[in-house]
């Protein structure tokens, strides 16, 4: 029987991920991507350097990974556990070609070539129309596919802000995207828009060469800013029983309340009026250092840029002489090879939402299916509070678990409608309006809904008894991390069990911190950890109303905002 043959374009960490994945399920891929090389945004590129001056890699020089390298591996090639627990781009980048070569990707990479069109044939497959460079010339060709990954990302196409006097203003204006090095703002004033992760990042590092930065916060105060080291661990060491049996009110208030401690209070005028987890995290407490020093300061958001260089904000106040304005604004999720209302759902749906949620629109049934085109999936256009080479891995496993029937078809366009809109609703209600929060999910929840559609899903008496107490205690217990998901199901992985042991030894680059915090523990942990084995039980015995009792005497303890 002939295989089926799968397009994939893009061969960044979904890609890799979608190619890898449809080998195993011994499919025929064809990955088609525009550079000479994988890892996709994490491969810097020095714009300085190249004839590429709009390089599909976002990152700058200094760029960390903000989620830790034990939460963000693929879930059977494990990153090396020595490794520093949050990666430097230059690790994350060779940790993708490690990936590629142990499983043998190259060799069904079409590199230098860019997809210029997909479109949907009579018969439903797909026309996918590309161009090859060459020495010295460009070879368009096109093929035919049963399926189509669209693993293209959405870190590509800047979105720029609209201000009144843009056109006029007399200073540079980028966009965070081609931001590279600090080097080139030496002495310079500079305000930086967005306090997103690459706005902060960007300012904070400007901050030390710069003559003065100013950080302009469009929603009048900054967000909730998460530390990479929260009570003497890295944030997301977490286990899958604090992500997924704690009440989020607790949850809520453990944060604020760890944050408060670790930061301290904020001025007034710059604290969040937001709900903690409303926004997408973001992570740089660095950042108040570089305030109270005066160094960096913070502005309101942008009324009017003057012809002169200087620049008006919306309390009134005006600054002079801006050489640079960096735009850290984000991205807008665009495919330019694809008809825009396959990713949208058409303007009939566009229009139920205002201006800027509509723009980057994703109507996709588990943020993978346009309901209408049920043989194209996008794999990595979400963004979840977590790493995303993960969520992007499962979403892999799903589709090709589903093109060879190990998974149940797709329900009717009408129900993946309903079930796309209540979703939509269900984000709207979470998270403030925004072009950005228009396909956040949450790590764990997402992970775990397609998990166990596959069959994949860490099932508590099924490891209890395929590996006994002490994987169960590591599962439940220990940290989570995404090769839980090779104990159980298709394609199960005989090595899951130790690299699961090995990832909960303490780590050595801050074994010592952990230890001594052993040491140092105030009293009040016991009441934490009774607290924890309260819930515990409630949630086992599904006793709501003593849940409930349970959840009022945990912030009681952890102390509300």
């Amino acid at each position: 029987m002939k295989k089926p043959r799968i397009a994939v374009i893009g061969a960044g960490s979904s890609g890799l991920a979608a190619t890898k994945q449809c080998l195993d399920d011994e499919l025929e891929p064809v990955c088609f991507e525009q550079s000479s090389h994988t890892g996709g945004l994490w491969k810097y590129v020095d714009i300085d350097n190249t004839e590429n001056k709009d390089p599909h890699s976002s990152i700058f020089k200094s760029v960390i990974i903000n989620t830790s390298s034990k939460k963000m591996t693929f879930s059977d090639f494990p990153i090396p556990p020595e490794w520093p627990v949050y990666l430097h781009n230059s690790l994350v980048a060779k940790y993708f070609d490690m990936y590629a070569e142990h499983f043998n990707l190259l060799a069904h990479i079409k590199f230098n070539t860019t997809v210029i069109n997909v479109s949907i044939l009579p018969d439903k497959r797909w026309r996918v129309r590309y161009v090859t460079r060459g020495e010295g010339n460009d070879e368009e060709k096109e093929d035919i596919f049963d399926y189509v990954m669209v693993c293209a990302g959405h870190h590509r196409f800047h979105r720029w802000p609209k201000y009144k006097g843009m056109d006029v203003f007399k200073g540079e204006q980028i966009h965070s995207h081609f931001y590279r090095r600090a080097k080139y703002f030496e002495d310079k004033r500079v305000l930086v828009v967005g306090a997103g992760n690459s706005g902060l990042d960007i300012s904070v590092e400007l901050s030390y060469v710069a003559s003065q930065v100013y950080l302009c916060v469009r929603r009048g105060t900054l967000p909730w800013i998460f530390p990479h080291i929260l009570n003497g661990k890295p944030l997301d060491y977490y286990s899958r029983f604090f992500g997924t049996m704690l009440p989020s009110s607790l949850i809520s208030a453990y944060y604020k309340k760890s944050i408060k401690n670790t930061l301290g209070e904020l001025p007034p005028d710059i604290k969040p009026k937001e709900p903690i987890f409303s926004s997408h995290i973001t992570m740089k407490s660095s950042i108040f250092e570089r305030i109270i020093s005066g160094t960096l300061i913070v502005k309101k958001n942008i009324k009017e840029l003057k012809s002169d260089k200087s620049i008006e904000f919306v309390d009134g106040s005006i600054l002079e002489d801006i050489d640079v304005i960096i735009y850290a604004t984000g991205y807008n999720i665009e495919f330019p090879f694809l008809d825009r209302n396959i990713v949208s759902g058409g303007e009939e749906i566009e229009k139920q939402f205002d201006e800027e949620y509509r723009e980057n629109l994703a109507w996709m049934y588990k943020m993978i299916f346009p309901p209408k085109y049920p043989n194209i999936a996008f794999i990595g256009l979400v963004q979840p509070d977590g790493p995303i080479f993960p969520v992007a891995e499962m979403q892999c496993r799903y589709v090709t678990s589903l093109i060879k029937g190990f998974v149940k078809p797709l329900p009717s366009p009408s129900e993946m409608e309903r079930c796309i809109r209540k979703s939509q609703e269900k984000n709207l209600k979470q998270f403030y309006s925004s072009a950005r929060h228009t396909v956040e999910v949450n790590f764990i929840t997402y992970m775990d809904e397609l998990a166990e559609d596959i069959g994949c899903y860490p099932y508590s008496l099924a490891i209890l008894r395929k590996y006994g107490f002490g994987v169960w205690k590591n599962v439940h217990f220990g940290l989570f991390n995404p090769i839980q998901y090779r104990l159980l199901g298709r394609h199960s992985w005989e090595g899951a069990p130790e690299a699961i042991f090995l990832y909960n030894t303490v780590d050595p680059k801050i074994g010592k911190t952990l230890k001594n915090n052993e040491k140092t523990k105030n009293r009040s942990n016991g009441k934490y950890w009774l607290l924890l084995t309260l819930i515990g039980l409630m949630v086992v015995m599904k006793k709501t109303r003593a849940l409930e009792t349970v959840t009022a005497f945990g912030k009681k303890l952890i102390g509300n905002q």
